[in-house]
C-alpha cells in the first residue's frame, strides 16, 4: 500500500498528462506503524565459516564467503567476474559491466576484504574455466526483463545448507549480508558499515541491518559507594 500511494506523489504526478480525479487512490488511508525489521543474529558465524570450508563445494563455498566476508548481493555475486579483484589493493570492485546492472548509483563501489580472502580467491581463480568467479552451466542473460540468476542452483542448494545450519530467515543469503554488516558495525561503527555495504542512507543500514552487539551503559557506576 506504501508502494502504491508512493505513485501519487507530487513528483510523480508531475510527468503525468492525462487526468486524475480529485479524490486520488490512497487519499486519507492511515497506515500502521511500522514494525521492527531490525537484524538479529541467530547463529554463531565463526563456526558457520569453519563448517562451511570443510563441508560446502567449491562454487557454494565462494557464494558464502562473498556474502558474508564482503556483503555482496545476491545478483552481485552472480555476475560478479574475476577483473573485479583487485590483487595489489586488496579488494573487490563493484561496477557496472556487460552483464552487471547496478542496483543504484551508491551501490558500485570498492569493498576492502581480509588478505586471507584473497588468498582462497586467488585460488580459486587459478583453476577458473570462465571469466565469471562463481561457475555455472548456465549463461548469463543480460536482457532478461526479470531477475535472472546463473547460479540459482547453487543459491537454492547453499540456502538448504544454511538453514540445516540454523540460519532460519526466510532469505538465508541476504542474512549473511546482514551479519557482515552487524560485524563491521561492532568494530567500527554504523558509518563504516553504511559504507561497506553500500547503501545510499544510513538510515537504512540502522534500520534494517544490525545488531546492537555492545551494552551502552552511562558509565557512572564507579562512582557509587558500595551498599551498606
Amino acid at each position: 500500500m506504501r508502494q502504491g500511494k508512493s505513485l501519487f506523489a507530487p513528483a510523480i504526478l508531475k510527468f503525468v498528462s492525462f487526468k486524475l480525479p480529485k479524490a486520488l487512490p490512497f487519499l486519507g488511508v492511515a497506515f500502521e506503524k511500522r514494525q521492527s525489521t531490525r537484524y538479529r543474529s541467530g547463529f554463531d558465524i565463526e563456526k558457520l565459516i569453519r563448517a562451511a570450508q570443510k563441508e560446502l563445494p567449491p562454487e557454494q563455498l565462494k557464494i558464502l564467503l562473498l556474502a558474508v566476508m564482503a556483503g555482496l548481493r545476491r545478483n552481485e555475486i552472480d555476475k560478479l567476474e574475476w577483473p573485479a579483484f583487485r590483487w595489489s589493493d586488496g579488494l573487490i570492485r563493484i561496477e557496472a559491466t556487460r552483464y552487471f546492472h547496478r542496483k543504484s548509483e551508491d551501490s558500485l563501489g570498492d569493498v576492502p576484504v581480509d588478505r586471507e580472502l584473497l588468498d582462497i580467491f586467488r585460488s580459486f581463480h587459478t583453476r577458473a574455466e570462465t571469466s565469471f568467479v562463481v561457475e555455472s552451466n548456465v549463461a548469463p542473460r543480460p536482457e532478461a526483463t526479470y531477475s535472472h540468476y546463473r547460479c540459482q542452483r547453487h543459491f537454492e542448494e547453499l540456502s538448504e545448507w544454511l538453514r540445516a545450519k540454523g540460519v532460519t530467515a526466510n532469505m538465508p543469503l541476504h542474512t549473511l549480508r546482514k551479519e557482515f554488516g552487524s560485524q563491521i558495525c561492532a568494530k567500527y561503527g554504523i558509518y563504516a558499515a553504511s559504507r561497506a555495504l553500500r547503501h545510499a542512507d544510513i538510515a537504512i543500514t540502522s534500520q534494517h541491518y544490525l545488531e546492537p552487539r555492545q551494552r551502552a551503559t552511562v558509565g557512572l557506576g564507579r562512582l557509587l559507594l558500595p551498599s551498606r
